[in-house]
């Protein structure tokens, strides 16, 4: 139920992503009080959506998250202050900073009143208290919970309002409260840093600085980059050490029973999960690091038992697709996320901190490390590097079975404006190639880096096809020309089809009439009639691209008798790259493909029911060579699914055949071992 309502959510938000104008409806419901939380579901997935857009540089994405904010603006004072925490809650659960104009809603007094007698913000006790209440009620350990509600309660504060809130908060006696602040000093709100410092201070003039929240402090500093806030925390720093605070004792390591992440996908994103006891306390660690933006989140989960952490961890590797891994490959790769954030300007996550401190993380530091560095720590002894040309060769090669061996394949590809604009602005198929191909040009480093990182990942986790990854990364680096990457021709045409998902383009009416998944042996779909009357539209509606029907039957009997089951969704890219520019309009796309979908089960069910000769191919030798230049076609277009083991001695031989008669040098004799072939093919079809 959980999938099914998390998917349902992800479309409602790809939705409301291309209606602007519903979602602005939706953020005005909130004038007449907090919005419910379907409402709240789906303003969130929708945010969420946008944001993804905009990191993946598609203008929609930044577009809506502007339109957005400036209907938030439209609701100025009318808010309640419930009704706001509503709207910043959508923002912050969707990884977004919430509109500004939400601070000027709930507190409207003139800003000069927060301040004490020295002119420096402060905020009255019984509105801290009112405030506070909420903060009050959460667990002692729960410094993620109570940074999880400041992130969504402070940006509903004017800017002073939020600096002195922090202050006093950071004085409190309770520990939670200097370890939640002292997470605040990686706020990107500088009035929130600015709070912070403030406010720790003061706690470090009274005394109050904890050898735990000293640790704490100092792990910050090693992680800072604004010399405004590096210059406060020293000064803290060297006034405990004056009156003597020091570092805690070592205390017991705690264990970390299991440590999986999901491999690196399209965007660059990983997310990672631990498993962590520390005496008779257990809890779930959960990082997002993301290339090119660093730690993008971090929380602690605690966990009543034994068993509700073995669940929640088994959850997480079915829903991800997770890989067992090691302790130390998470920590190096948290302290390469943090590098790569720094580089960019963005602090980490301020949950990081408990993630941290629950590992025993202590010593964690940003580690600079580029693609050679980390295909390097993939392969520490160097055996890929000492390989042959050929051997590594054969390793490259290697990676067209990459997207038959791992899911996550499934989202490598471009989908940004600039992969768009290279191929709307073609003119010809070939152009819209070669544009492609440019465009993965200048993102040649970022898959790499893609590569290289699942390498240093997969060899953590002992699989043998680190190698392979390792190989990739390191020739690209050199490089090597993408189009003798295998691996980058599946890109290639998962961009591809990414742009024809995108916008819209015509697909079969209610869907494809075809399985996505291959059917049980036995098990028949009904296939409509494909006589004459079809025969004859899809010959008419091929003509203008010159194709003719045996070409046509030729490459959906190749589709039928791959070795591995290709999927509609796959193979209805190829044909639309092969006629898509030739048609008149958008209705005639639509009428071919219904009825190549026709002409494909009809297609299927010959081999299934054993039709003779005559029925699979044409005998006449000038036919049959166009046949045969179909069935190469569908062949050399799916490549990965006809995988050189599974070839065999006969299908050698029938692949020689093939190229034979798409030469015109026809053997007529052959057909019969070639009717058998091709029925034992389609019979056997995984």
């Amino acid at each position: 139920m959980p999938a099914e309502q998390s998917e349902l959510l992800r479309r409602c938000g790809k939705d409301l992503l291309a209606r602007p104008d519903l979602c602005a409806e939706l953020i005005q419901e909130a004038k007449t009080g907090p919005l419910s939380d379907g409402q709240m579901s789906v303003l969130t997935a929708a945010l969420d959506e946008a944001r993804m857009a905009d990191e993946n540089a598609q203008r929609k994405g930044r577009a809506f998250l502007d339109d957005m904010r400036d209907a938030v603006a439209l609701l100025d004072t009318e808010l309640t202050s419930q009704a706001a925490l509503s709207l910043s809650s959508a923002w912050t659960r969707a990884g977004l900073t919430p509109p500004p104009s939400l601070a000027h809603s709930v507190i409207p007094e003139d800003p000069d009143a927060f301040a004490d007698t020295n002119g420096i913000p402060d905020i009255p006790d019984d509105m801290f208290d009112g405030i506070f209440k909420g903060l009050g009620e959460i667990g002692e350990q729960s410094v993620s919970a109570m940074l999880a509600l400041l992130d969504e309660m402070l940006p509903t504060l004017p800017s002073e309002a939020r600096f002195a809130f922090i202050r006093k908060l950071a004085t409190r006696a309770e520990p939670l409260c200097g370890e939640a602040v002292a997470a605040l000093l990686l706020a990107t709100d500088p009035s929130v840093r600015a709070g912070a410092l403030a406010g720790l201070a003061l706690r470090q003039q009274a005394g109050d600085v904890s050898q735990a929240l000293f640790a704490r402090i100092t792990l910050i500093r090693s992680w800072q980059q604004d010399e405004g806030t590096l210059r406060g925390l020293d000064e803290i720093i060297r006034s405990a050490l004056k009156s003597g605070t020091q570092a805690p004792q070592t205390r017991s390591i705690p264990k970390i029973h299991r440590a999986v992440s999901s491999m690196i996908d399209g965007s660059g994103a990983q997310s990672i999960s631990m498993a962590i006891q520390s005496g008779s306390r257990r809890a779930l660690a959960v990082v997002l690091l993301k290339q090119g933006f660093g730690v993008k989140d971090a929380f602690v989960i605690p966990c009543s038992s034994a068993t509700e952490q073995k669940q929640m961890i088994g959850q997480i590797m079915d829903e991800a697709g997770a890989l067992d891994t090691t302790a130390d490959y998470v920590f190096v790769a948290l302290s390469w996320a943090l590098a790569d954030g720094q580089a960019m300007g963005i602090m980490p996550a301020a949950g990081l901190l408990d993630v941290v401190e629950t590992a025993g993380f202590g010593d964690l530091r940003p580690q600079v490390a580029d693609i050679a560095g980390i295909a390097s720590a993939a392969d520490p002894d160097g055996d890929v590097s000492a390989l042959s040309g050929r051997a590594r060769g054969s390793l490259i090669m290697a990676s067209e079975d990459w997207p038959d061996r791992f899911l996550i394949s499934d989202s490598w590809f471009e989908d940004s404006d600039a992969s768009s604009d290279a191929i709307e602005s073609a003119a010809t198929q070939n152009s819209v190639n070669r544009k492609l191909w440019q465009h993965l040009e200048t993102r040649r480093d970022f898959w790499a880096m893609v590569f290289a990182r699942n390498a240093a990942l997969l060899a953590a986790a002992m699989d043998p096809t680190a190698s392979q990854f390792v190989a990739v990364a390191q020739a690209m680096t050199e490089g090597r020309d993408l189009k003798k990457t295998p691996i980058m021709h599946f890109i290639h045409g998962m961009s591809f089809e990414a742009w024809v998902h995108q916008d819209g383009l015509p697909m079969p009416s209610g869907g494809l009439e075809v399985t996505e998944e291959r059917l049980p042996p036995g098990t028949y779909a009904e296939v409509a009639p494909f006589g004459a009357k079809e025969q004859k539209a899809l010959d008419k509606l091929l003509r203008p691209a010159k194709i003719t029907l045996p070409w046509m039957e030729g490459f959906l009997t190749g589709l039928c008798t791959a070795p591995k089951f290709i999927k509609p969704s796959e193979w209805i890219v190829t044909i639309f790259n092969v006629v898509a520019e030739d048609l008149a309009s958008e209705d005639d796309m639509q009428k071919l493909l219904d009825l190549i979908v026709l002409a494909y089960n009809h297609r299927l069910s010959l081999l299934r029911d054993g039709a003779p000769s005559e029925a699979l191919f044409p005998a006449d030798p000038i036919l049959f060579s166009i046949w045969a230049d179909g069935y190469l076609t569908a062949w050399e277009a799916h490549k990965p699914h006809w995988p050189a083991k599974s070839m065999g001695k006969d299908g050698k031989a029938m692949r020689a055949l093939l190229e034979e008669a798409a030469d015109f040098k026809t053997q007529t004799d052959q057909a019969p071992a070639l009717r058998e072939w091709l029925i034992t093919r389609a019979e056997t079809q995984k």
